[in-house]
């Protein structure tokens, strides 16, 4: 009986790939969803391979010989097969920093290994060169079966109808939009993941298995890298390639307490939407994982038929058609979850919650219509300027616009007083604490045994920072994109920076430490409302220049509110240590993907701190020598901002406006500091020689090791010539070039200083004379 199904199956097959129809897109999720669940339990057909190359962009899977076993159709296409045989698998980066990350995983900077299975999934033209194989009836033998079933676990999580999005997304709207996966079980090694993707900005990806325990997934990415001939949409893109826009979204939200005291949202959410290509008809948005979708329909009242599974981000809902670049489309979802949380007197408003629809399908950057209904007794601030405000017995109905468009939205309540604040030269802010929420977490400490300082004014001591933070960076790039701002405290020991709404930790309000960090802390979200909001990071490779730089202006407002230098070179000598520590960490191009199953901290040290570091170093080689001033890099800081404020910027941008001010290459830099990993050390010997005029040079002997042959930067040296006289100057050293001799000084040098100031990320330095 099973023989004769699998052979109706495949009768039935051919024609159903030769052309797709709109019998092909599923009219549930479900039914697709149970359907692709029974790829591992309908045997197919088998066909005896030999020499089949399939090829997926850098990918190549070369089946030597064996046997393949096609699997059950889904929406009368053939979707998947397995392979058991010998065979090869190699895949080539095109880009050395992925060449380097094949090296950390496998050696070498391509992938060439033998392979003893792979189990495949497609919705591209792999059925067409399957085809013609000479197929005959077979049984699939249970290991293979097994094989199939393992990759589908991996693919969701315990939760009925949970799966991998880019796999059924082309399943769902029956089409072949390029997708390839094989799961490859090497003859040596444990098994990786190839996914071929058109639909990401980043198309080609390798994983490795990770603990789904530890890490959440049981994938981790080994390398990833865009398309040879990258679709349209592609560029400049976060994760997805633009085919689908949400210009705006108009949102009610009810906040409504609980017997719990904790506070449950429902939501009704009205977003428009623009194809900028063909898309659809079914369509993914992200929620979070504990919110409930009720309904969804569209403008003429047709059911959208939403699905999302239990704890699961992902949502689903179909158009009434595939949509062409130019359809618009309006789509209302109502929805509810308890996903604020309370703890004492604060709530858990997790500011980097999906509690609107996100797009999945292209960018975030919308317009936000914000209307709020909650409990008086707790105010509520949000992005945007407040349009209006009412009561009705025990509820508040507040109303907030953005004045531009925007990645993010954000909000939050509690146990407020506010206080609205007004410096010189800082835009008006308005600060929100919860003073009753302090106070009791002070005596819940006290009476456990346990005493926490805690400032007296705390509103005031953050209120100075933020408000002269925003007053200095101001100054120093220009106006920001916004006129008035909002702080609240949110009982995490992390801050996050909306457009014109800050986020700060409880502890900063609670107590300002010695050592300079809450200064640095509330200046770094101020300053992302100049960089992350009004110019944002174009991809996460260029996440940096949000994040590191933030943490740079973070330091620079440090050393100008301490008036010395003491606590910013605490803070990049600590950076330092935790970099040097990130021996096997990637580059900071590669983003989030420097936090690993193995160093979770990779992405903080290597973005916020390694980039924190990158401009340190710009700014030294910019600093004007005779003066000690650094008005090339402020003035080069500042038209980059201007330039592009409001728009997405790229690595390649901001290399351009260094190679502008400083009007030089400067390629080499960022690919040593960018896209590099290497930390130079320097083996340094020097001697003071006579010169003419009763002049001296110093000869220095510099061996520079733990770096490429072809590494080089602009050493600041310092020479003391007594009578408080010092005399500065650069060094490029270079490669494997070991003499090098100063510029003439007037008098002779008593000692020097090598890479004064931390001139170069150096990895050690030592120094000693001839």
């Amino acid at each position: 009986m099973r023989l004769t199904i699998a052979v109706l199956l495949l009768s039935a097959l051919t024609p159903a790939v030769r052309a797709q129809s709109a019998d092909s897109v599923a009219a549930s999720y479900r039914d697709r969803h149970a359907e692709l669940m029974r790829l591992a339990q309908i045997p197919g057909q088998v066909a005896s391979v030999e020499n089949l190359v399939l090829t997926r962009d850098a990918g190549r899977l070369t089946l030597d010989r064996g046997s393949i076993y096609l699997l059950a159709p889904v929406g009368g296409r053939a979707i998947g097969a397995v392979f058991r045989g010998s065979g090869r698998f190699t895949l080539s980066a095109p880009l050395a920093v992925e060449q380097a990350e094949l090296r950390r995983f496998a050696g070498s900077e391509s992938l060439d290994v033998p392979i003893s299975q792979a189990v495949l999934l497609f919705s591209d033209s792999t059925w067409l060169q399957l085809r013609g194989l000479s197929w005959g009836a077979a049984e699939i033998p249970g290991n293979v079966r097994e094989a199939v079933q393992a990759l589908l676990r991996s693919l969701r999580d315990d939760h009925e109808g949970s799966f991998d999005g880019d796999v059924i997304g082309p399943l769902l709207n029956g089409v072949s939009n390029g997708f390839f996966m094989a799961l490859i079980d090497r003859q040596q090694g444990d098994q990786v993941l190839f996914r071929f993707n058109p639909d990401l900005a980043e198309a080609v990806q390798l994983h490795r298995p990770a603990s789904r325990r530890r890490w959440g997934s049981p994938w981790a990415v080994v390398t990833q890298f865009a398309a040879r001939r990258p679709p349209r949409g592609t560029e400049g893109a976060w994760h997805y390639r633009e085919r689908l826009r949400v210009p705006s979204y108009q949102l009610t939200v009810d906040l409504r307490e609980s017997f719990s005291a904790n506070i449950a949202l429902w939501a009704s959410a009205r977003l428009s939407l623009r194809a900028t290509d063909s898309v659809g008809p079914w369509l993914l948005f992200r929620l979070h994982p504990r919110i409930e979708v009720d309904s969804a329909r569209w403008s003429d009242g047709t059911d959208a038929a939403p699905f999302k599974a239990r704890e699961n981000p992902e949502v689903w809902v179909r158009a009434p058609r595939r949509l062409a670049p130019g359809d618009s489309l309006s789509l209302t979802m109502h929805y509810r979850g308890d996903i604020i949380d309370r703890f004492s007197n604060f709530f858990f408003v997790d500011p980097s919650a999906d509690w609107y629809p996100v797009n999945g399908q292209g960018g975030t950057l919308s317009s936000f219509d914000l209307t709020f209904r909650s409990p008086r007794q707790y105010p509520l601030v949000s992005v945007g300027e407040r349009t209006h405000s009412s009561d009705s017995g025990n509820v508040r109905t507040t109303r907030w616009v953005t004045r531009h468009a925007t990645q993010f939205a954000s909000f939050n309540l509690g146990l407020f007083e506010s206080q609205r604040i007004q410096n010189p030269g800082a835009p008006p802010l308005e600060v929100y604490i919860s003073e009753e929420a302090h106070e009791l977490i002070r005596r819940q400490f006290a009476a456990a045994g346990h005493v926490i300082p805690q400032q007296r004014r705390m509103r005031e001591a953050v209120a100075a920072d933020v408000s002269n933070s925003l007053a200095l960076f101001t100054r120093l790039f220009g106006e920001p994109p916004y006129s008035q701002f909002s702080v609240t405290e949110i009982p995490y020991s992390a801050g996050v920076s909306f457009p014109g709404l800050i986020h700060l930790s409880w502890g900063t309000f609670q107590n300002t430490s010695l050592d300079g960090f809450d200064e640095f802390f509330r200046a770094h979200e101020a300053a992302h409302q100049w960089w992350g909001n009004g110019v944002r990071p174009a991809s996460y490779r260029d996440a940096w220049l949000s994040e590191g730089l933030a943490s740079f202006s973070g330091l620079w407002y440090l050393a100008t509110v301490r008036r010395r230098d003491n606590e910013y070179f605490r803070f990049l000598d600590r950076y330092r240590a935790d970099i040097r520590t990130l021996r096997d960490a990637g580059p900071i191009w590669n983003g989030f993907r420097n936090s690993t199953p193995g160093q979770e901290s990779g992405y903080h040290v290597m973005v916020y701190e390694k980039g924190a570091w990158v401009f340190h170093m710009l700014r030294s080689m910019m600093t004007d020598l005779s003066a000690m001033r650094s008005d090339r890099f402020t003035a080069m800081m500042r038209a980059f901002y201007q330039d592009n404020a409001g728009r997405a910027v790229t690595t390649d941008d901001f290399q351009r406006a260094v190679e502008e001010h400083l009007n030089m290459p400067m390629g080499w830099f960022f690919d040593q500091w960018i896209r590099g990993t290497a930390l130079p050390t320097y083996d340094v010997s020097w001697r003071a020689e006579p010169a003419e005029g009763e002049r001296y040079r110093i000869r220095f002997n510099i061996t520079q090791s733990g770096v490429p042959a072809d590494f080089r930067m602009p050493v600041l040296v310092s020479a003391d010539l007594g009578n408080d006289a010092t005399a500065r100057f650069r060094i490029m050293v270079h490669g494997g070039q070991s003499e090098y001799v100063s510029p003439l000084l007037p008098s002779r040098p008593r000692d020097i200083v090598f890479n004064d100031l931390q001139s170069v990320l150096a990895d050690d330095v030592n120094v000693s004379r001839m």
